[in-house]
């Protein structure tokens, strides 16, 4: 397998691999809702544009990748920010949650593991979410072929609104289809299909059976 464009990226402390490196907007509005000092799990955070926002905010985030450049580069910023945070690097797949979190977030990576990977990542992003606690999850569909540069890596695309139903026991803040444009070294202009899901898990109990 050849190595993806992003790792490029991670080596370079002055560009962003995602354009802009800001943090999501739903992440921002998540964490206008968590407790101060909440407990925050960023599985798959690359160079960290959420993970360090979110530990700028105050709170003890642990931000985990398989990627050792991009964990370099977090530790990096964190460095120069002088922020706070707790990094790993690690297979998402084969991951241990140590305790519970009020905040779970996996942006734009469990495509890139096998279906079988992610159909068991998901129930236990849920079991290891405190009640009242949030999961943010954005994944690409196959909706639309992804370009050449990045099939090998799309190992396990979801199909439309699948990421949803995953979640039907929670209550959803936020379910969004849409499309983004996107361009990145060796690749000619493109399309990709996503599907992005906020949801909050029940505070009464402990929903679909989660420990």
């Amino acid at each position: 397998m050849s190595q993806p464009f992003w790792e490029k990226a991670y080596a370079d402390l002055d560009t962003p691999a995602i354009r802009g490196g800001a943090p999501s907007e739903e992440i921002r509005e998540v964490a206008s809702q968590l407790p101060p000092a909440a407990r925050v799990l960023d599985l798959g955070c690359g160079e960290g544009r959420n993970a360090l926002f979110l530990a700028e905010c105050g709170f003890r985030v642990t931000a985990v990748d398989i990627s050792e450049a991009g964990i370099s580069k977090l530790n990096a910023l964190a460095r120069e920010r002088r922020i706070d945070i707790r990094s790993e690097v690690a297979d998402m797949r084969t991951y241990q949650f140590p305790g519970l979190f009020d905040l779970i977030v996996s942006h734009g990576c469990l495509h890139l593991v096998e279906r079988e990977s992610w159909q068991q990542l998901i129930p236990r992003f849920k079991a290891y979410t405190k009640p009242g606690g949030f999961n943010v999850v954005v994944v690409f569909t196959d909706t639309l072929p992804p370009p050449d540069d990045l099939k090998e890596f799309c190992l396990g695309l979801f199909r439309e609104k699948e990421v949803f139903s995953m979640y039907s026991d929670w209550e959803v803040v936020l379910q969004k289809s849409y499309t983004i444009q996107d361009e990145h070294p060796g690749s000619p202009p493109h399309t990709h299909p996503i599907n992005k899901l906020v949801a909050r898990k029940p505070s009464n109990r402990l929903a679909g059976g989660d420990a």
